[in-house]
């Protein structure tokens, strides 16, 4: 996303998601042929290991590096994929010059130490700085209830197939056939109509299926599923737009560790669904789904604060984020 222009970020950023939608198909298939917990997670997380090569072939991000004092590097980055994409980059003069101009506007980063001290002070500042100014803050606390809730929803809808259908193999692979529209038009939905009233529209979209899928009587077992297929699909646009919107919400400065403790929140969501849909729900069978219902109602309206970044370029520091003017 760091490296796209504005008008291919959206189309590259959701694009790769179609992948996902295509695991959790075969995942349902897995899970059918092999029965022991153990072995299907095994067989499902060895493929992980070809992740590790990758990162001794992938660059870090320019725009990154510019921001943490390694200018020399960026331009390294720079020449390397000009030199892939056959273009003439500017004169190194005026690329260096251009180079430590953006490097002037961002803050100095201190040295970090290799004492235990100094690495928790160093993780509980990265954290600190989300909070410290008024757009920032806002931004942070927006995001970080939003990944929670469709972090429950999600991993809560995808934990349903037995109270839902007869058949939870199939359920699941319905369920991963519904993301691959998800994310194949996710892209042109938020390039279009915008990032912030497309959220915040599957949001409600999801709220308002969940909730009549909590109201609907059990003996209507087509439409219990059709339902939930629905709000699959809805709560799986809404992921991947959070997942895009934080990437462009945070500056360069901290996008970091702005989406990585976003994620974290997603994964706390996903924790309390299985205790939800399991423990609540066998208990008030209608209750799971008015609770994630009910978290993605209030998700959609609070997107609303949370400004537009639709053909804008990603800001680099919390002093632009600052400065902007919000629409």
């Amino acid at each position: 996303m760091e490296i796209m222009e504005p008008k291919r970020r959206t189309f590259a950023a959701f694009g790769v998601y179609n992948v996902w939608g295509v695991t959790i198909m075969l995942y349902g298939g897995l899970g059918y042929l092999i029965r022991d917990w153990r072995m299907l997670q095994t067989v499902a997380t060895l493929p992980g290991l070809l992740i590790l090569p990758a990162l001794w072939l992938i660059d870090e991000s320019p725009l990154w590096l510019i921001v943490n004092g390694r200018p020399q590097e960026a331009l390294e980055v720079f020449s390397k994929m000009a030199r892939w994409h056959g273009v003439e980059l500017p004169p190194e003069a005026e690329m260096k010059k251009l180079v430590e101009e953006q490097t002037a506007e961002v803050r100095n980063i201190t040295p970090k130490h290799s004492s235990a001290w100094s690495i928790m002070k160093s993780v509980v500042g990265d954290v600190v700085i989300l909070f410290k100014t008024p757009r920032l803050r806002t931004i942070t606390l927006c995001i970080y209830f939003n990944y929670v809730v469709v972090g429950t929803v999600y991993y809560g809808l995808s934990l349903s197939g037995a109270s839902v259908s007869d058949d939870p193999y199939v359920y699941l692979v319905l369920s991963g056939l519904m993301e691959l529209p998800a994310y194949l038009f996710s892209g042109y939905i938020v390039q279009y109509f915008g990032r912030k009233s497309s959220l915040s529209f599957f949001f409600l979209m999801a709220a308002v299926v969940l909730l009549a899928l909590a109201f609907t009587p059990a003996a209507y077992s087509t439409t219990l599923l059709v339902l939930a297929m629905a709000g699959k699909l809805a709560i799986s646009v809404g992921f991947q737009m959070i997942i895009f919107f934080s990437g462009e919400l945070f500056p360069t400065e901290v996008r970091g560790r702005g989406v990585s403790t976003a994620f974290m929140m997603s994964c706390v969501g996903s924790t309390v669904a299985p205790f939800i849909t399991d423990l609540v729900g066998s208990v008030y069978p209608w209750a799971p789904f008015v609770i994630f219902g009910t978290g993605a109602l209030l998700a959609g309206a609070g997107t609303f604060l949370l400004p537009e970044t639709r053909g804008q370029v990603l800001l680099d520091t919390v002093a632009n984020l600052e400065a902007r003017q919000t629409k």
